[in-house]
């Protein structure tokens, strides 16, 4: 081994030159790897969408739902369906297993519904199939003018410009929304059309055939072929030349036809000013700034074409966000870099610190050239994992070289030095090395989104430890035997003396009065670790916090009858009382309809004519976004009783659900909804409030058809439903383009109509024999839900509670559950269930950690009780991630958590290291345990004070950023190796001397 080493020495500069080529890799990849502002989560959803115009939400779940859903499971990677019946439209969405590629199941799923659709109704459509992607906003566009005539003079250089856009490279589509359409209905004459003697088929038969291409081929002369073409004239002059019956009446004489405005499905303001949203989404995987500046380009060219009444907004840039939140952590990057040069420096020699300093730069590099394996991008939680990265880097490269010069100055050779330094450490290095491989491994088993969240940084602090690790025990020894000096510096570094004082300290004052007293040492350590677990009560909690923006987004949800004018109307009075109780708004946006497009992490779950979305953008530095809405909101409520609302803003971290969330199963639907109702008004009458995935309940009139009615007078059940459709939303006909706009057109009988006004006409003989309409249909006045869910085929209303006194609701929740009959089912979630899952599944973890690392130092030291020693470390660094917590009042939180998980695997290192020195010494003779214990301490007190100082420098810029996302990470890992490394200096050669006379006392 000796002699293979000695031939790569010899080769040291080659091997050097080698180290930096592969890191010019690393640098490719760090300047071509993807930037987000957050980790990219994965969604594997897909979307079944089969409308049938005019059916009862009924007749759409037996029809259609339960059709699709009694043979979808049957397709391999669909874990779970959900579906929502409603009104002209069915709707499920398939949950596929990570494991499975999401193409192959839409393949299959497409290959499924087209064997299913000779089971559908005949009018019903094809079922449309979508893949749900993880795309998000990059950017969006308010375009705004004093008029809404002045929009729609601009909407096709808008539809131009959305057309570019989409066709960009990495973008996947273009949300527009604000739109005014028209529509043409074709009002029927009942009377006239008596008069005409012509029922509602012959005219739409007719219309039709009027509005068809005519199709006239080609045809050939003397071997020549002639193309046939027809000249038509507009739609509209084609209708009024429509004529139907036996007296071919003209279709003017029986019907008025309209051009009227379709109701829309959002109603957008700017500033109080109509307005067209404008929202560019980001395919998946792709870079932020790069594919933002692109889209920026094209929308800077459409927008100057614009007339100048068009004034154009940007709502949202997320290359803005990624641009400001880079440079800060950059910034906090480059603090921590110099950190450890300057640490390095402290106590190690010029050239120990220039090549302690290189090897941790080397090992960042080239470390991030596996990352983009691991799916992992650039983003803030990778970033600040190669902060923290840059702490505990330092360690190995500090171990060995500190050790090679330490042969060096015992009097051993150039070679013998880097030699005998690096066999001496290289055991516990990879021991510790492996350790903590071991302890971050196992959060890339960490599911759902907060494993997408937080798989960035196992991942950069794996690959960095080990190329670490390599480097260390490689490039640093063939550094020091290329630049070794003929006389090593008696106290190395700017502060050299001073470590040399400690060690001497250590091992001469400290250590020989602890092995004096161990067990009463180690049990007072034990107590002040166990009585700071104790403060977790007094240490606020905060599980993702809200990140420190100028963005605040209201929900609006109004009674589910309202249309969406009205819910404008209703909206624009919240605003109004809004903006003159808060006079830190600067802009705002109103979104009637779907709501926001995305933006700012809001979303409605039951979007419709009754809801809409507010966004203000608020002058932060003069009340912050969670300061606005804990001082706004509940006055907000009090003030407009009739709405449900609430206020947000962005969390930095996965979405966040409701507190609590209530599943509620039975297959009796009317039974079910009672549930439902009932439940809810239990809850809300304790405060909470509560909404739900059916909505209120609307009035509805309800037409009951008489069979036996139909059957003694031989009258078709279609044409009653024929007759009802046409008196109300009408039967859609071809579209009639108009200017290249393609404009829905509807025929039904005019408002003037009503049920007691239609007969039904049944043709026998010369004369039709008539019969009134309410001959065959009853009407019923009634309230009923708009909607009908399923979750895996079962019947589901889902509750959304939010309570001041949580536990309060809880218990009323399991009351209601004891109530419930045997045929009910409830299940109780939401975000705290969702938090629960969580601790237990990062407590799973982190016993597989401890497993792990215990199991590696077992093997290092062949001792099934010396890796206790060094585990009680990890008790240590989290009893003062804890006290650092509550000291700073910084909230427990997600990457709180984290932070103590990553602690298990820095920590141990130094006690590793610490006595593999001590069995070194032990084992051979020239050490009694005594003097192995001190001598060991003198030799590790400088190594293990450099690398803690040196972590804690660097995380200190983190820690004094402000950030809310990774203060609680900093605080926890800075305190926690502070607290750790003091007292396992003091614990571990204690429990370590109590090891030793046990397990040696009888020799």
């Amino acid at each position: 081994m000796k002699k293979l080493f000695g031939m790569i020495m010899e080769r040291s500069l080659l091997f050097i030159i080698m180290v930096f080529a592969v890191s010019v890799f690393g640098i490719y990849t760090f300047l071509t790897i993807e930037q987000r502002e957050i980790p990219e989560t994965e969604v594997n959803l897909i979307n079944v969408t089969t409308p049938w115009p005019g059916a009862d939400k009924s007749d759409v779940e037996s029809n259609i739902t339960e059709i699709i859903e009694a043979e979808i499971f049957s397709v391999d990677g669909v874990d779970s369906v959900s579906s929502v019946s409603q009104d002209d439209v069915s709707v499920l969405t398939l949950e596929i297993a990570n494991s499975v590629e999401t193409k192959d199941v839409l393949n299959e799923v497409n290959n499924l519904l087209g064997g299913l659709s000779g089971d559908f109704p005949e009018n019903a459509a094809d079922p449309e199939v979508q893949s749900i992607s993880n795309t998000f906003p990059i950017l969006s566009y308010q375009f705004h003018a004093e008029e809404r005539g002045e929009l729609d003079e601009i909407r096709g250089d808008l539809e131009r410009l959305e057309r570019e856009v989409s066709q960009t490279e990495g973008i996947s589509g273009v949300t527009v929304k604000g739109y005014t359409d028209q529509e043409y209905q074709i009002n029927l004459d009942r009377d006239a059309m008596a008069e005409a003697q012509v029922n509602p088929n012959q005219i739409l038969g007719e219309i039709e055939t009027s509005l068809n291409p005519v199709i006239l081929g080609q045809e050939e002369d003397d071997g020549n072929i002639i193309r046939l073409s027809f000249q038509d004239e507009t739609p509209l002059s084609v209708l009024e030349q429509v004529r139907v019956g036996q007296d071919s009446t003209p279709l003017p004489d029986i019907a008025e036809i309209e051009e009227v405005t379709a109701t829309p499905e959002d109603i957008v303001e700017y500033e109080g000013e109509p307005a067209i949203s404008f929202t560019v989404f980001l395919s998946s995987g792709e870079d932020v700034p790069s594919v933002s500046e692109d889209v920026e380009a094209v929308m800077d060219e459409g927008i100057s074409g614009l007339p100048d009444s068009i004034d154009v907004t940007t709502l949202s840039s997320e290359r803005e966000n990624v641009e400001d939140i880079f440079v800060g952590l950059y910034m906090s990057l480059a603090i921590a870099l110099i950190a450890v040069i300057i640490s390095a420096s402290l106590g190690l020699s010029l050239f120990g610190s220039i090549t302690v300093m290189t090897t941790v730069v080397l090992s960042v590099i080239i470390g991030l050239i596996p990352v983009p394996w691991f799916g992992v991008d650039l983003n803030q939680i990778s970033v600040i994992g190669l902060i923290i990265a840059l702490g505990i880097l330092v360690d190995d490269s500090i171990v060995v070289n500190d050790n090679i010069e330490r042969r060096f100055t015992l009097g051993d050779g150039r070679l013998d030095g880097v030699y005998n330094g690096v066999k001496e450490v290289a055991p516990s290095v990879i021991a510790s090395t492996l350790a903590i491989v071991f302890t971050f491994s196992p959060l890339l088993l960490l599911s759902g989104a907060n494993g997408d969240f937080i798989k960035a940084l196992p991942s950069i602090l794996i690959t960095t430890m080990v190329v670490s690790t390599v480097l260390a025990l490689t490039f640093v020894p063939a550094a020091r035997y290329l630049l070794k000096r003929k006389k090593v510096p008696e106290h190395p570094g700017l502060i050299g003396k001073l470590f040399t004082k400690g060690s001497d300290f250590y091992a001469d004052r400290v250590l020989p009065a602890i092995i004096r007293r161990p067990l009463t040492t180690f049990l007072t350590v034990l107590v002040i670790g166990v009585l700071s677990l104790g403060l977790i009560r007094f240490t606020p909690f905060e599980f993702f916090p809200e990140a420190d923006r100028s963005e605040v987004t209201v929900d609006l949800i109004f009674a589910e009858d309202q249309t969406i004018d009205q819910t404008h109307e209703d909206a624009n009075a919240v605003l109004d009382y809004m903006l003159d109780e808060m006079p830190h708004v600067e802009a705002v946006s109103l979104f009637t309809g779907t709501g926001l497009p995305n933006l700012f992490g809001a979303s409605l779950d039951q979007a419709g004519a009754n809801t809409a979305q507010i966004a203000l953008q608020i002058d932060k530095e003069e009340i912050s976004a969670s300061e606005t809405i804990n001082q706004f909101e509940e006055p907000v409520r009090e003030a407009f009783p009739e709405a449900t609302i609430f206020m947000e803003t962005i969390i930095q971290g996965p979405p966040a659900g409701a507190p609590i969330t209530v599943e509620l199963y039975e297959s009796d639907l009317e039974q079910l909804n009672e549930q439902a109702n009932s439940l809810q008004r239990t809850l809300e009458d304790e405060g909470a409030l509560v909404t739900t995935n059916i909505g209120d309940l609307v009035p509805t009139i309800n037409y009951s058809i008489d069979y036996d009615a139909l059957e003694e007078n031989a009258v078709s059940i279609s044409q009653v439903k024929n007759e009802l459709n046409m008196l109300s939303e009408g039967i859609p006909i071809q579209g009639i383009i108009v200017d290249g706009e393609n404009r829905e057109t509807t025929l039904k009988y005019s408002n003037d109509y009503s049920v007691e006004d239609v007969e039904i006409i049944k043709m026998t003989g010369e004369q039709p024999e008539t019969f009134p309409l309410t001959d065959f249909v009853e009407e019923t006045e009634t309230e009923s839900s708009k909607y009908i869910h399923h979750t895996n085929g079962d019947r589901m209303v889902e509750l959304k509670v939010y309570a001041d006194d949580e536990a309060a609701a809880e218990e009323k929740i399991e009351a209601f559950r004891g109530e419930m009959p045997e045929t009910s089912e409830m299940i109780i979630g939401g975000e705290t269930s969702d938090q629960t899952d969580f601790f237990v599944e990062i407590s799973i973890l982190f016993g597989i950690i401890l497993v792990l690392v215990y199991l590696v130092i077992a093997i290092e030291f062949n001792s099934i009780v010396m890796p206790l020693i060094i585990v009680f470390s990890i008790f240590l660094a989290i009893s003062g991630g804890i006290i650092g917590l509550f000291v700073t009042q910084t909230p427990i939180s997600f990457l709180g958590v984290m932070g103590m998980v990553s602690l298990s695997g820095i920590v141990v290192r130094n006690a590793i290291v610490l006595l593999d020195f001590i069995e070194a010494r032990r084992k051979s003779d020239a050490f009694d345990i005594h003097e192995a214990i001190y001598d060991s301490g003198r030799a590790r007190f400088k190594p293990i004070l450099l690398t803690t100082i040196t972590s804690i420098i660097a995380l200190t810029p983190v820690a004094f950023s402000g950030d809310v996302l990774f203060v609680p990470l900093a605080v926890t890992v800075i305190a926690g190796i502070a607290f750790s490394t003091i007292l396992s200096m003091i614990a571990t050669p204690s429990l370590y001397y109590l090891y030793y006379k046990v397990r040696y006392r009888n020799s």
